[in-house]
């Protein structure tokens, strides 16, 4: 089977995504302004397509980091490779997380200190603002330490069932790992079982990414219809300036990708659009990784590990996001509370999150509420981080399409070495995996 196939299919699934979200916003803010109850009633009937729509996805991503790990750990030809790989894996999500936190240092440290600050803003955020979440929200949520127990869980699968993707992760690392211990011959029983399960979810991801415009346009127009046009003043610029540095990182990855990732411009955007288009319509990394998957075997070819190791644990585990979201936070509540922010109390809280990029579940708006303690040992009060906390979903959908596309370039510069370098053609690979019809 050739490449143009699969890929013109990708394009024109890619178009009517695109068209169902502006369409989607439109038919949202319309119903939300007009006060229409008729309307709102059309998008709020809607919504539960969208809602199952997000469920099926969510249904099929425990399944496919199981089957795909396991088989990516199982068919390395030594245990020694899939550990280098995790080095090289943790080593390249360090060093572009900080590269993000500087770059985000290096915009938003001028661009709040030209924003001028005036009695009302500084009055809004020291008042009482923790009803702008659920109280029991308002509560740290554990330290890092903590975090770390949790990802040893006394019951998988209760784990599992609360979709903590993480722990069951590095579940199936240990069992894979202990399944190259075992003769050849039961080794391969259990490859073949694992690899026929990926391959059925590959097929069932087909399915249900048929159903992506449908799926965006009814996330699209509830949010939307909830939100409407809100964000004024001092409010607005936080937004703005968040959206602005996300989108920025999030096309720097691109020639960062086509020149550490021996691929091409056009290769890589088809790729990732299907699950850049999941991410701003969910909001959540997790349901966007059976489309990285179907992306990056069919348009980039990528290996087995780097699809069934890499992917899976970039979206449980690394969130570049984290790192800029939480830096401009902290700054421009400084700046609006004028509270003094010198370079030892940003550099602890510089670390701190970036210990704690790893940490965040792939889910909607909950870095902020696992990082509380931070704020508070910078001398942030919690009231200011609830007043942002609750306008997150707006800036969420761009933190949401930088995760994704970061999981996609990591996978990517990660594989380089397995591909052949841009303009070579790649058959499609059925090793593993086949590409739904």
């Amino acid at each position: 089977m050739s490449t143009n196939a699969p890929a013109s299919r990708g394009l024109s699934k890619t178009a009517w995504a695109l068209a169902s979200l502006g369409l989607g916003f439109g038919v949202g803010i319309v119903a939300h302004e007009s006060g229409a109850p008729v309307l709102g009633r059309i998008v709020e009937a809607g919504s539960v397509i969208g809602r199952l729509w997000v469920a099926a996805l969510q249904m099929s991503v425990l399944s496919l980091v199981v089957s795909m790990t396991f088989v990516a750990i199982v068919g390395a030809s030594t245990r020694a490779s899939i550990g280098k790989l995790g080095v090289r894996t943790l080593a390249l999500f360090v060093t572009m997380l900080v590269a993000a936190g500087l770059l985000t240092l290096s915009i938003a440290v001028p661009a709040i200190r030209l924003y001028p600050v005036d009695g009302g803003a500084t009055a809004a955020f020291r008042a009482g603002a923790a009803s702008a979440i659920p109280q029991e929200a308002a509560a740290p949520s554990g330290s890092v330490g903590d975090w770390l127990v949790a990802l040893v869980p006394v019951n998988i699968f209760e784990a599992a069932a609360k979709g903590e993707i993480l722990p069951v992760l590095l579940f199936t690392v240990v069992v894979g790992l202990a399944a190259t211990r075992l003769n050849p011959e039961r080794r391969e029983v259990l490859h073949r079982l694992f690899e026929a399960l990926s391959m059925a979810m590959m097929v069932v991801v087909g399915w249900i990414l048929k159903l992506l415009p449908l799926g965006v346009f009814a996330l699209c127009a509830d949010f939307a219809y909830r939100v409407g046009m809100r964000a004024t003043g001092a409010l607005a610029f936080f937004v703005t300036l968040a959206c602005g540095i996300l989108l920025l990182a999030t096309a720097l990855l691109y020639p960062v990708t086509i020149l550490f990732g021996r691929t091409s411009l056009g290769r890589f955007a088809r790729a990732a659009a299907p699950a850049q288009l999941v991410a701003v319509s969910t909001r959540s990394s997790l349901a966007s990784l059976p489309a990285l998957v179907q992306g990056g075997h069919e348009q980039l070819g990528l290996s087995d590990a780097a699809t069934g190791f890499v992917l899976p644990l970039s979206v449980a585990a690394f969130k570049l996001s984290r790192m800029i979201t939480s830096l401009i936070r902290v700054i421009f509540l400084a700046h609006i509370l004028g509270i003094p922010m010198g370079v030892s109390p940003l550099a602890s809280f510089f670390a701190v999150q970036l210990l704690l990029s790893f940490s965040t579940a792939g889910i909607p708006s909950v870095g902020a509420l696992q990082s509380l303690p931070s704020y508070v040992a910078a001398g942030i009060p919690l009231q200011g981080v609830m007043i942002l906390n609750a306008i997150d979903p707006i800036p969420d959908f761009f933190a949401t399409l930088a995760n994704v596309t970061a999981d996609m370039s990591a996978a990517t510069i990660l594989s380089r070495r397995d591909r052949p370098g841009p303009g070579i053609q790649e058959p499609v690979r059925d090793a593993g995996v086949v590409a739904p019809p």
